[in-house]
């Protein structure tokens, strides 16, 4: 600058002694100007597009988008504290909340955090959000505000909650111990509790038609009454049931840790098929309604894709390690994660791969994916799979 400020004042000198040039420099001091300012440019900035993408979170503190078809990361979230628990994905935000209580609303387009509320729920073990509140099983069943994620009531149902809890009819449903508490969602208050049944219920909860239906570690798949919880029938597989069990078709599927995956008439409670695969299914199925297939993960490295209404194997995709949590449809693309902490996407139709990416983390929790219209949500969350 003061280079600068020497020439100016030796051409204003040399200007000044002669007269005749003083237009001339007059004229090129103005283009000097002109050529050093910074001026914005009047452009308005790119806006980012919203795109299919799956969301994940892991134990490595983060949460993270991929493109849907390519698998190119659109972003990567910090959280404080791991990240076990399914997100829940509604009107454009994705909803998370870590074993440290720090509940956060993520814009899906932009990856950053619209907001954080540290809770105090600690250990939490299921989320779902449901007609712009956010319901947290833990020690209690919390529900709270969408918009800053303040507390709106807890019910205290005597023990820890398991499971994402079910949102249906101004009602939840959420397993508590060895029962199954329904509660009142316009102030939190019980309206009933089920029957014990005599080992504690480790899997979520699912309500159709009037019914809803859960796994137990005694060995069993129970349906009772969605009005009173009153019994209808159970299910005996081989050994414990904390799959979250998923109803389609006048079909209640559910994995079991006697390597197999169940599939029960809900009607009479009876076997229709069960399907043997090497080890524990704890993963809970995925149903895809157009391809009549219903998509498990085992601990036995293997997802498989199973012919729902025959329980015939179509294909089974081998990870590198086990698989725990819940895969998700979109289109004709299948997508999971692995112990090996990668998530992958497999062809429906042939169970190729389509790509895979290395997430630095294991997930606990299941993928979910925005597909522009609603959302599709995995079997063990409380949001009904599209």
């Amino acid at each position: 600058m003061p280079d600068f400020c020497y020439i100016c004042s030796f051409m204003i000198s040399f200007s000044m002694k002669r007269l005749s040039l003083y237009p001339l420099f007059v004229g090129l001091m103005a283009c000097l100007l002109l050529a050093c300012s910074k001026t914005l440019s009047t452009d308005p900035p790119l806006i980012k597009s919203r795109q299919q993408a799956v969301f994940v979170a892991t134990e490595n503190s983060t949460v993270i988008s991929y493109q849907a078809e390519s698998g190119n990361k659109l972003w990567e979230v910090s959280t404080s504290g791991v990240c076990d628990v399914t997100p829940a994905f509604y009107n454009k935000m994705l909803y998370v909340i870590t074993k440290t209580g720090y509940l956060y609303a993520i814009d899906v387009i932009e990856g950053k955090i619209k907001w954080s509320n540290a809770t105090g729920i600690l250990l939490a073990n299921g989320l779902t959000v449901f007609n712009n509140r956010i319901y947290v099983s833990s020690d209690q069943l919390y529900c709270r505000d969408i918009n800053n994620g303040n507390a709106v009531w807890g019910y205290n149902g005597g023990g820890p909650c398991t499971g994402a809890p079910q949102v249906t009819g101004g009602r939840a449903y959420v397993a508590v111990g060895s029962q199954v508490h329904c509660v009142d969602v316009s102030n939190g208050t019980g309206v009933w509790q089920s029957g014990g049944t005599p080992a504690p219920i480790e899997s979520g909860v699912r309500m159709s038609n009037a019914t809803v239906y859960f796994g137990c570690t005694d060995g069993k798949v129970y349906a009772i009454n969605e009005w009173d919880g009153s019994p209808k029938w159970n299910y005996a597989a081989g050994d414990k049931v904390q799959s979250s069990p998923i109803v389609y078709g006048g079909m209640c599927l559910a994995g079991s840790d006697d390597y197999s995956l169940h599939c029960i008439d809900t009607t009479t409670g009876l076997k229709r098929w069960t399907y043997p695969t090497k080890e524990r299914v704890r993963s809970s199925p995925f149903i895809h309604a157009t391809s009549e297939s219903v998509l498990v993960g085992s601990y036995d490295f293997n997802l498989y894709c199973i012919d729902h209404v025959s329980g015939t194997l179509r294909w089974k995709y081998p990870a590198a390690s086990l698989i725990k949590s819940s895969p998700v449809v979109l289109n004709n693309y299948v997508y999971f994660t692995s112990f090996d902490r990668y998530m992958y996407c497999v062809n429906l139709l042939n169970g190729s791969l389509v790509w895979k990416r290395f997430m630095n983390g294991n997930a606990q929790g299941s993928p979910v994916v925005d597909d522009l219209a609603n959302g599709i949500h995995p079997g063990d969350s409380g949001a009904s799979p599209q």
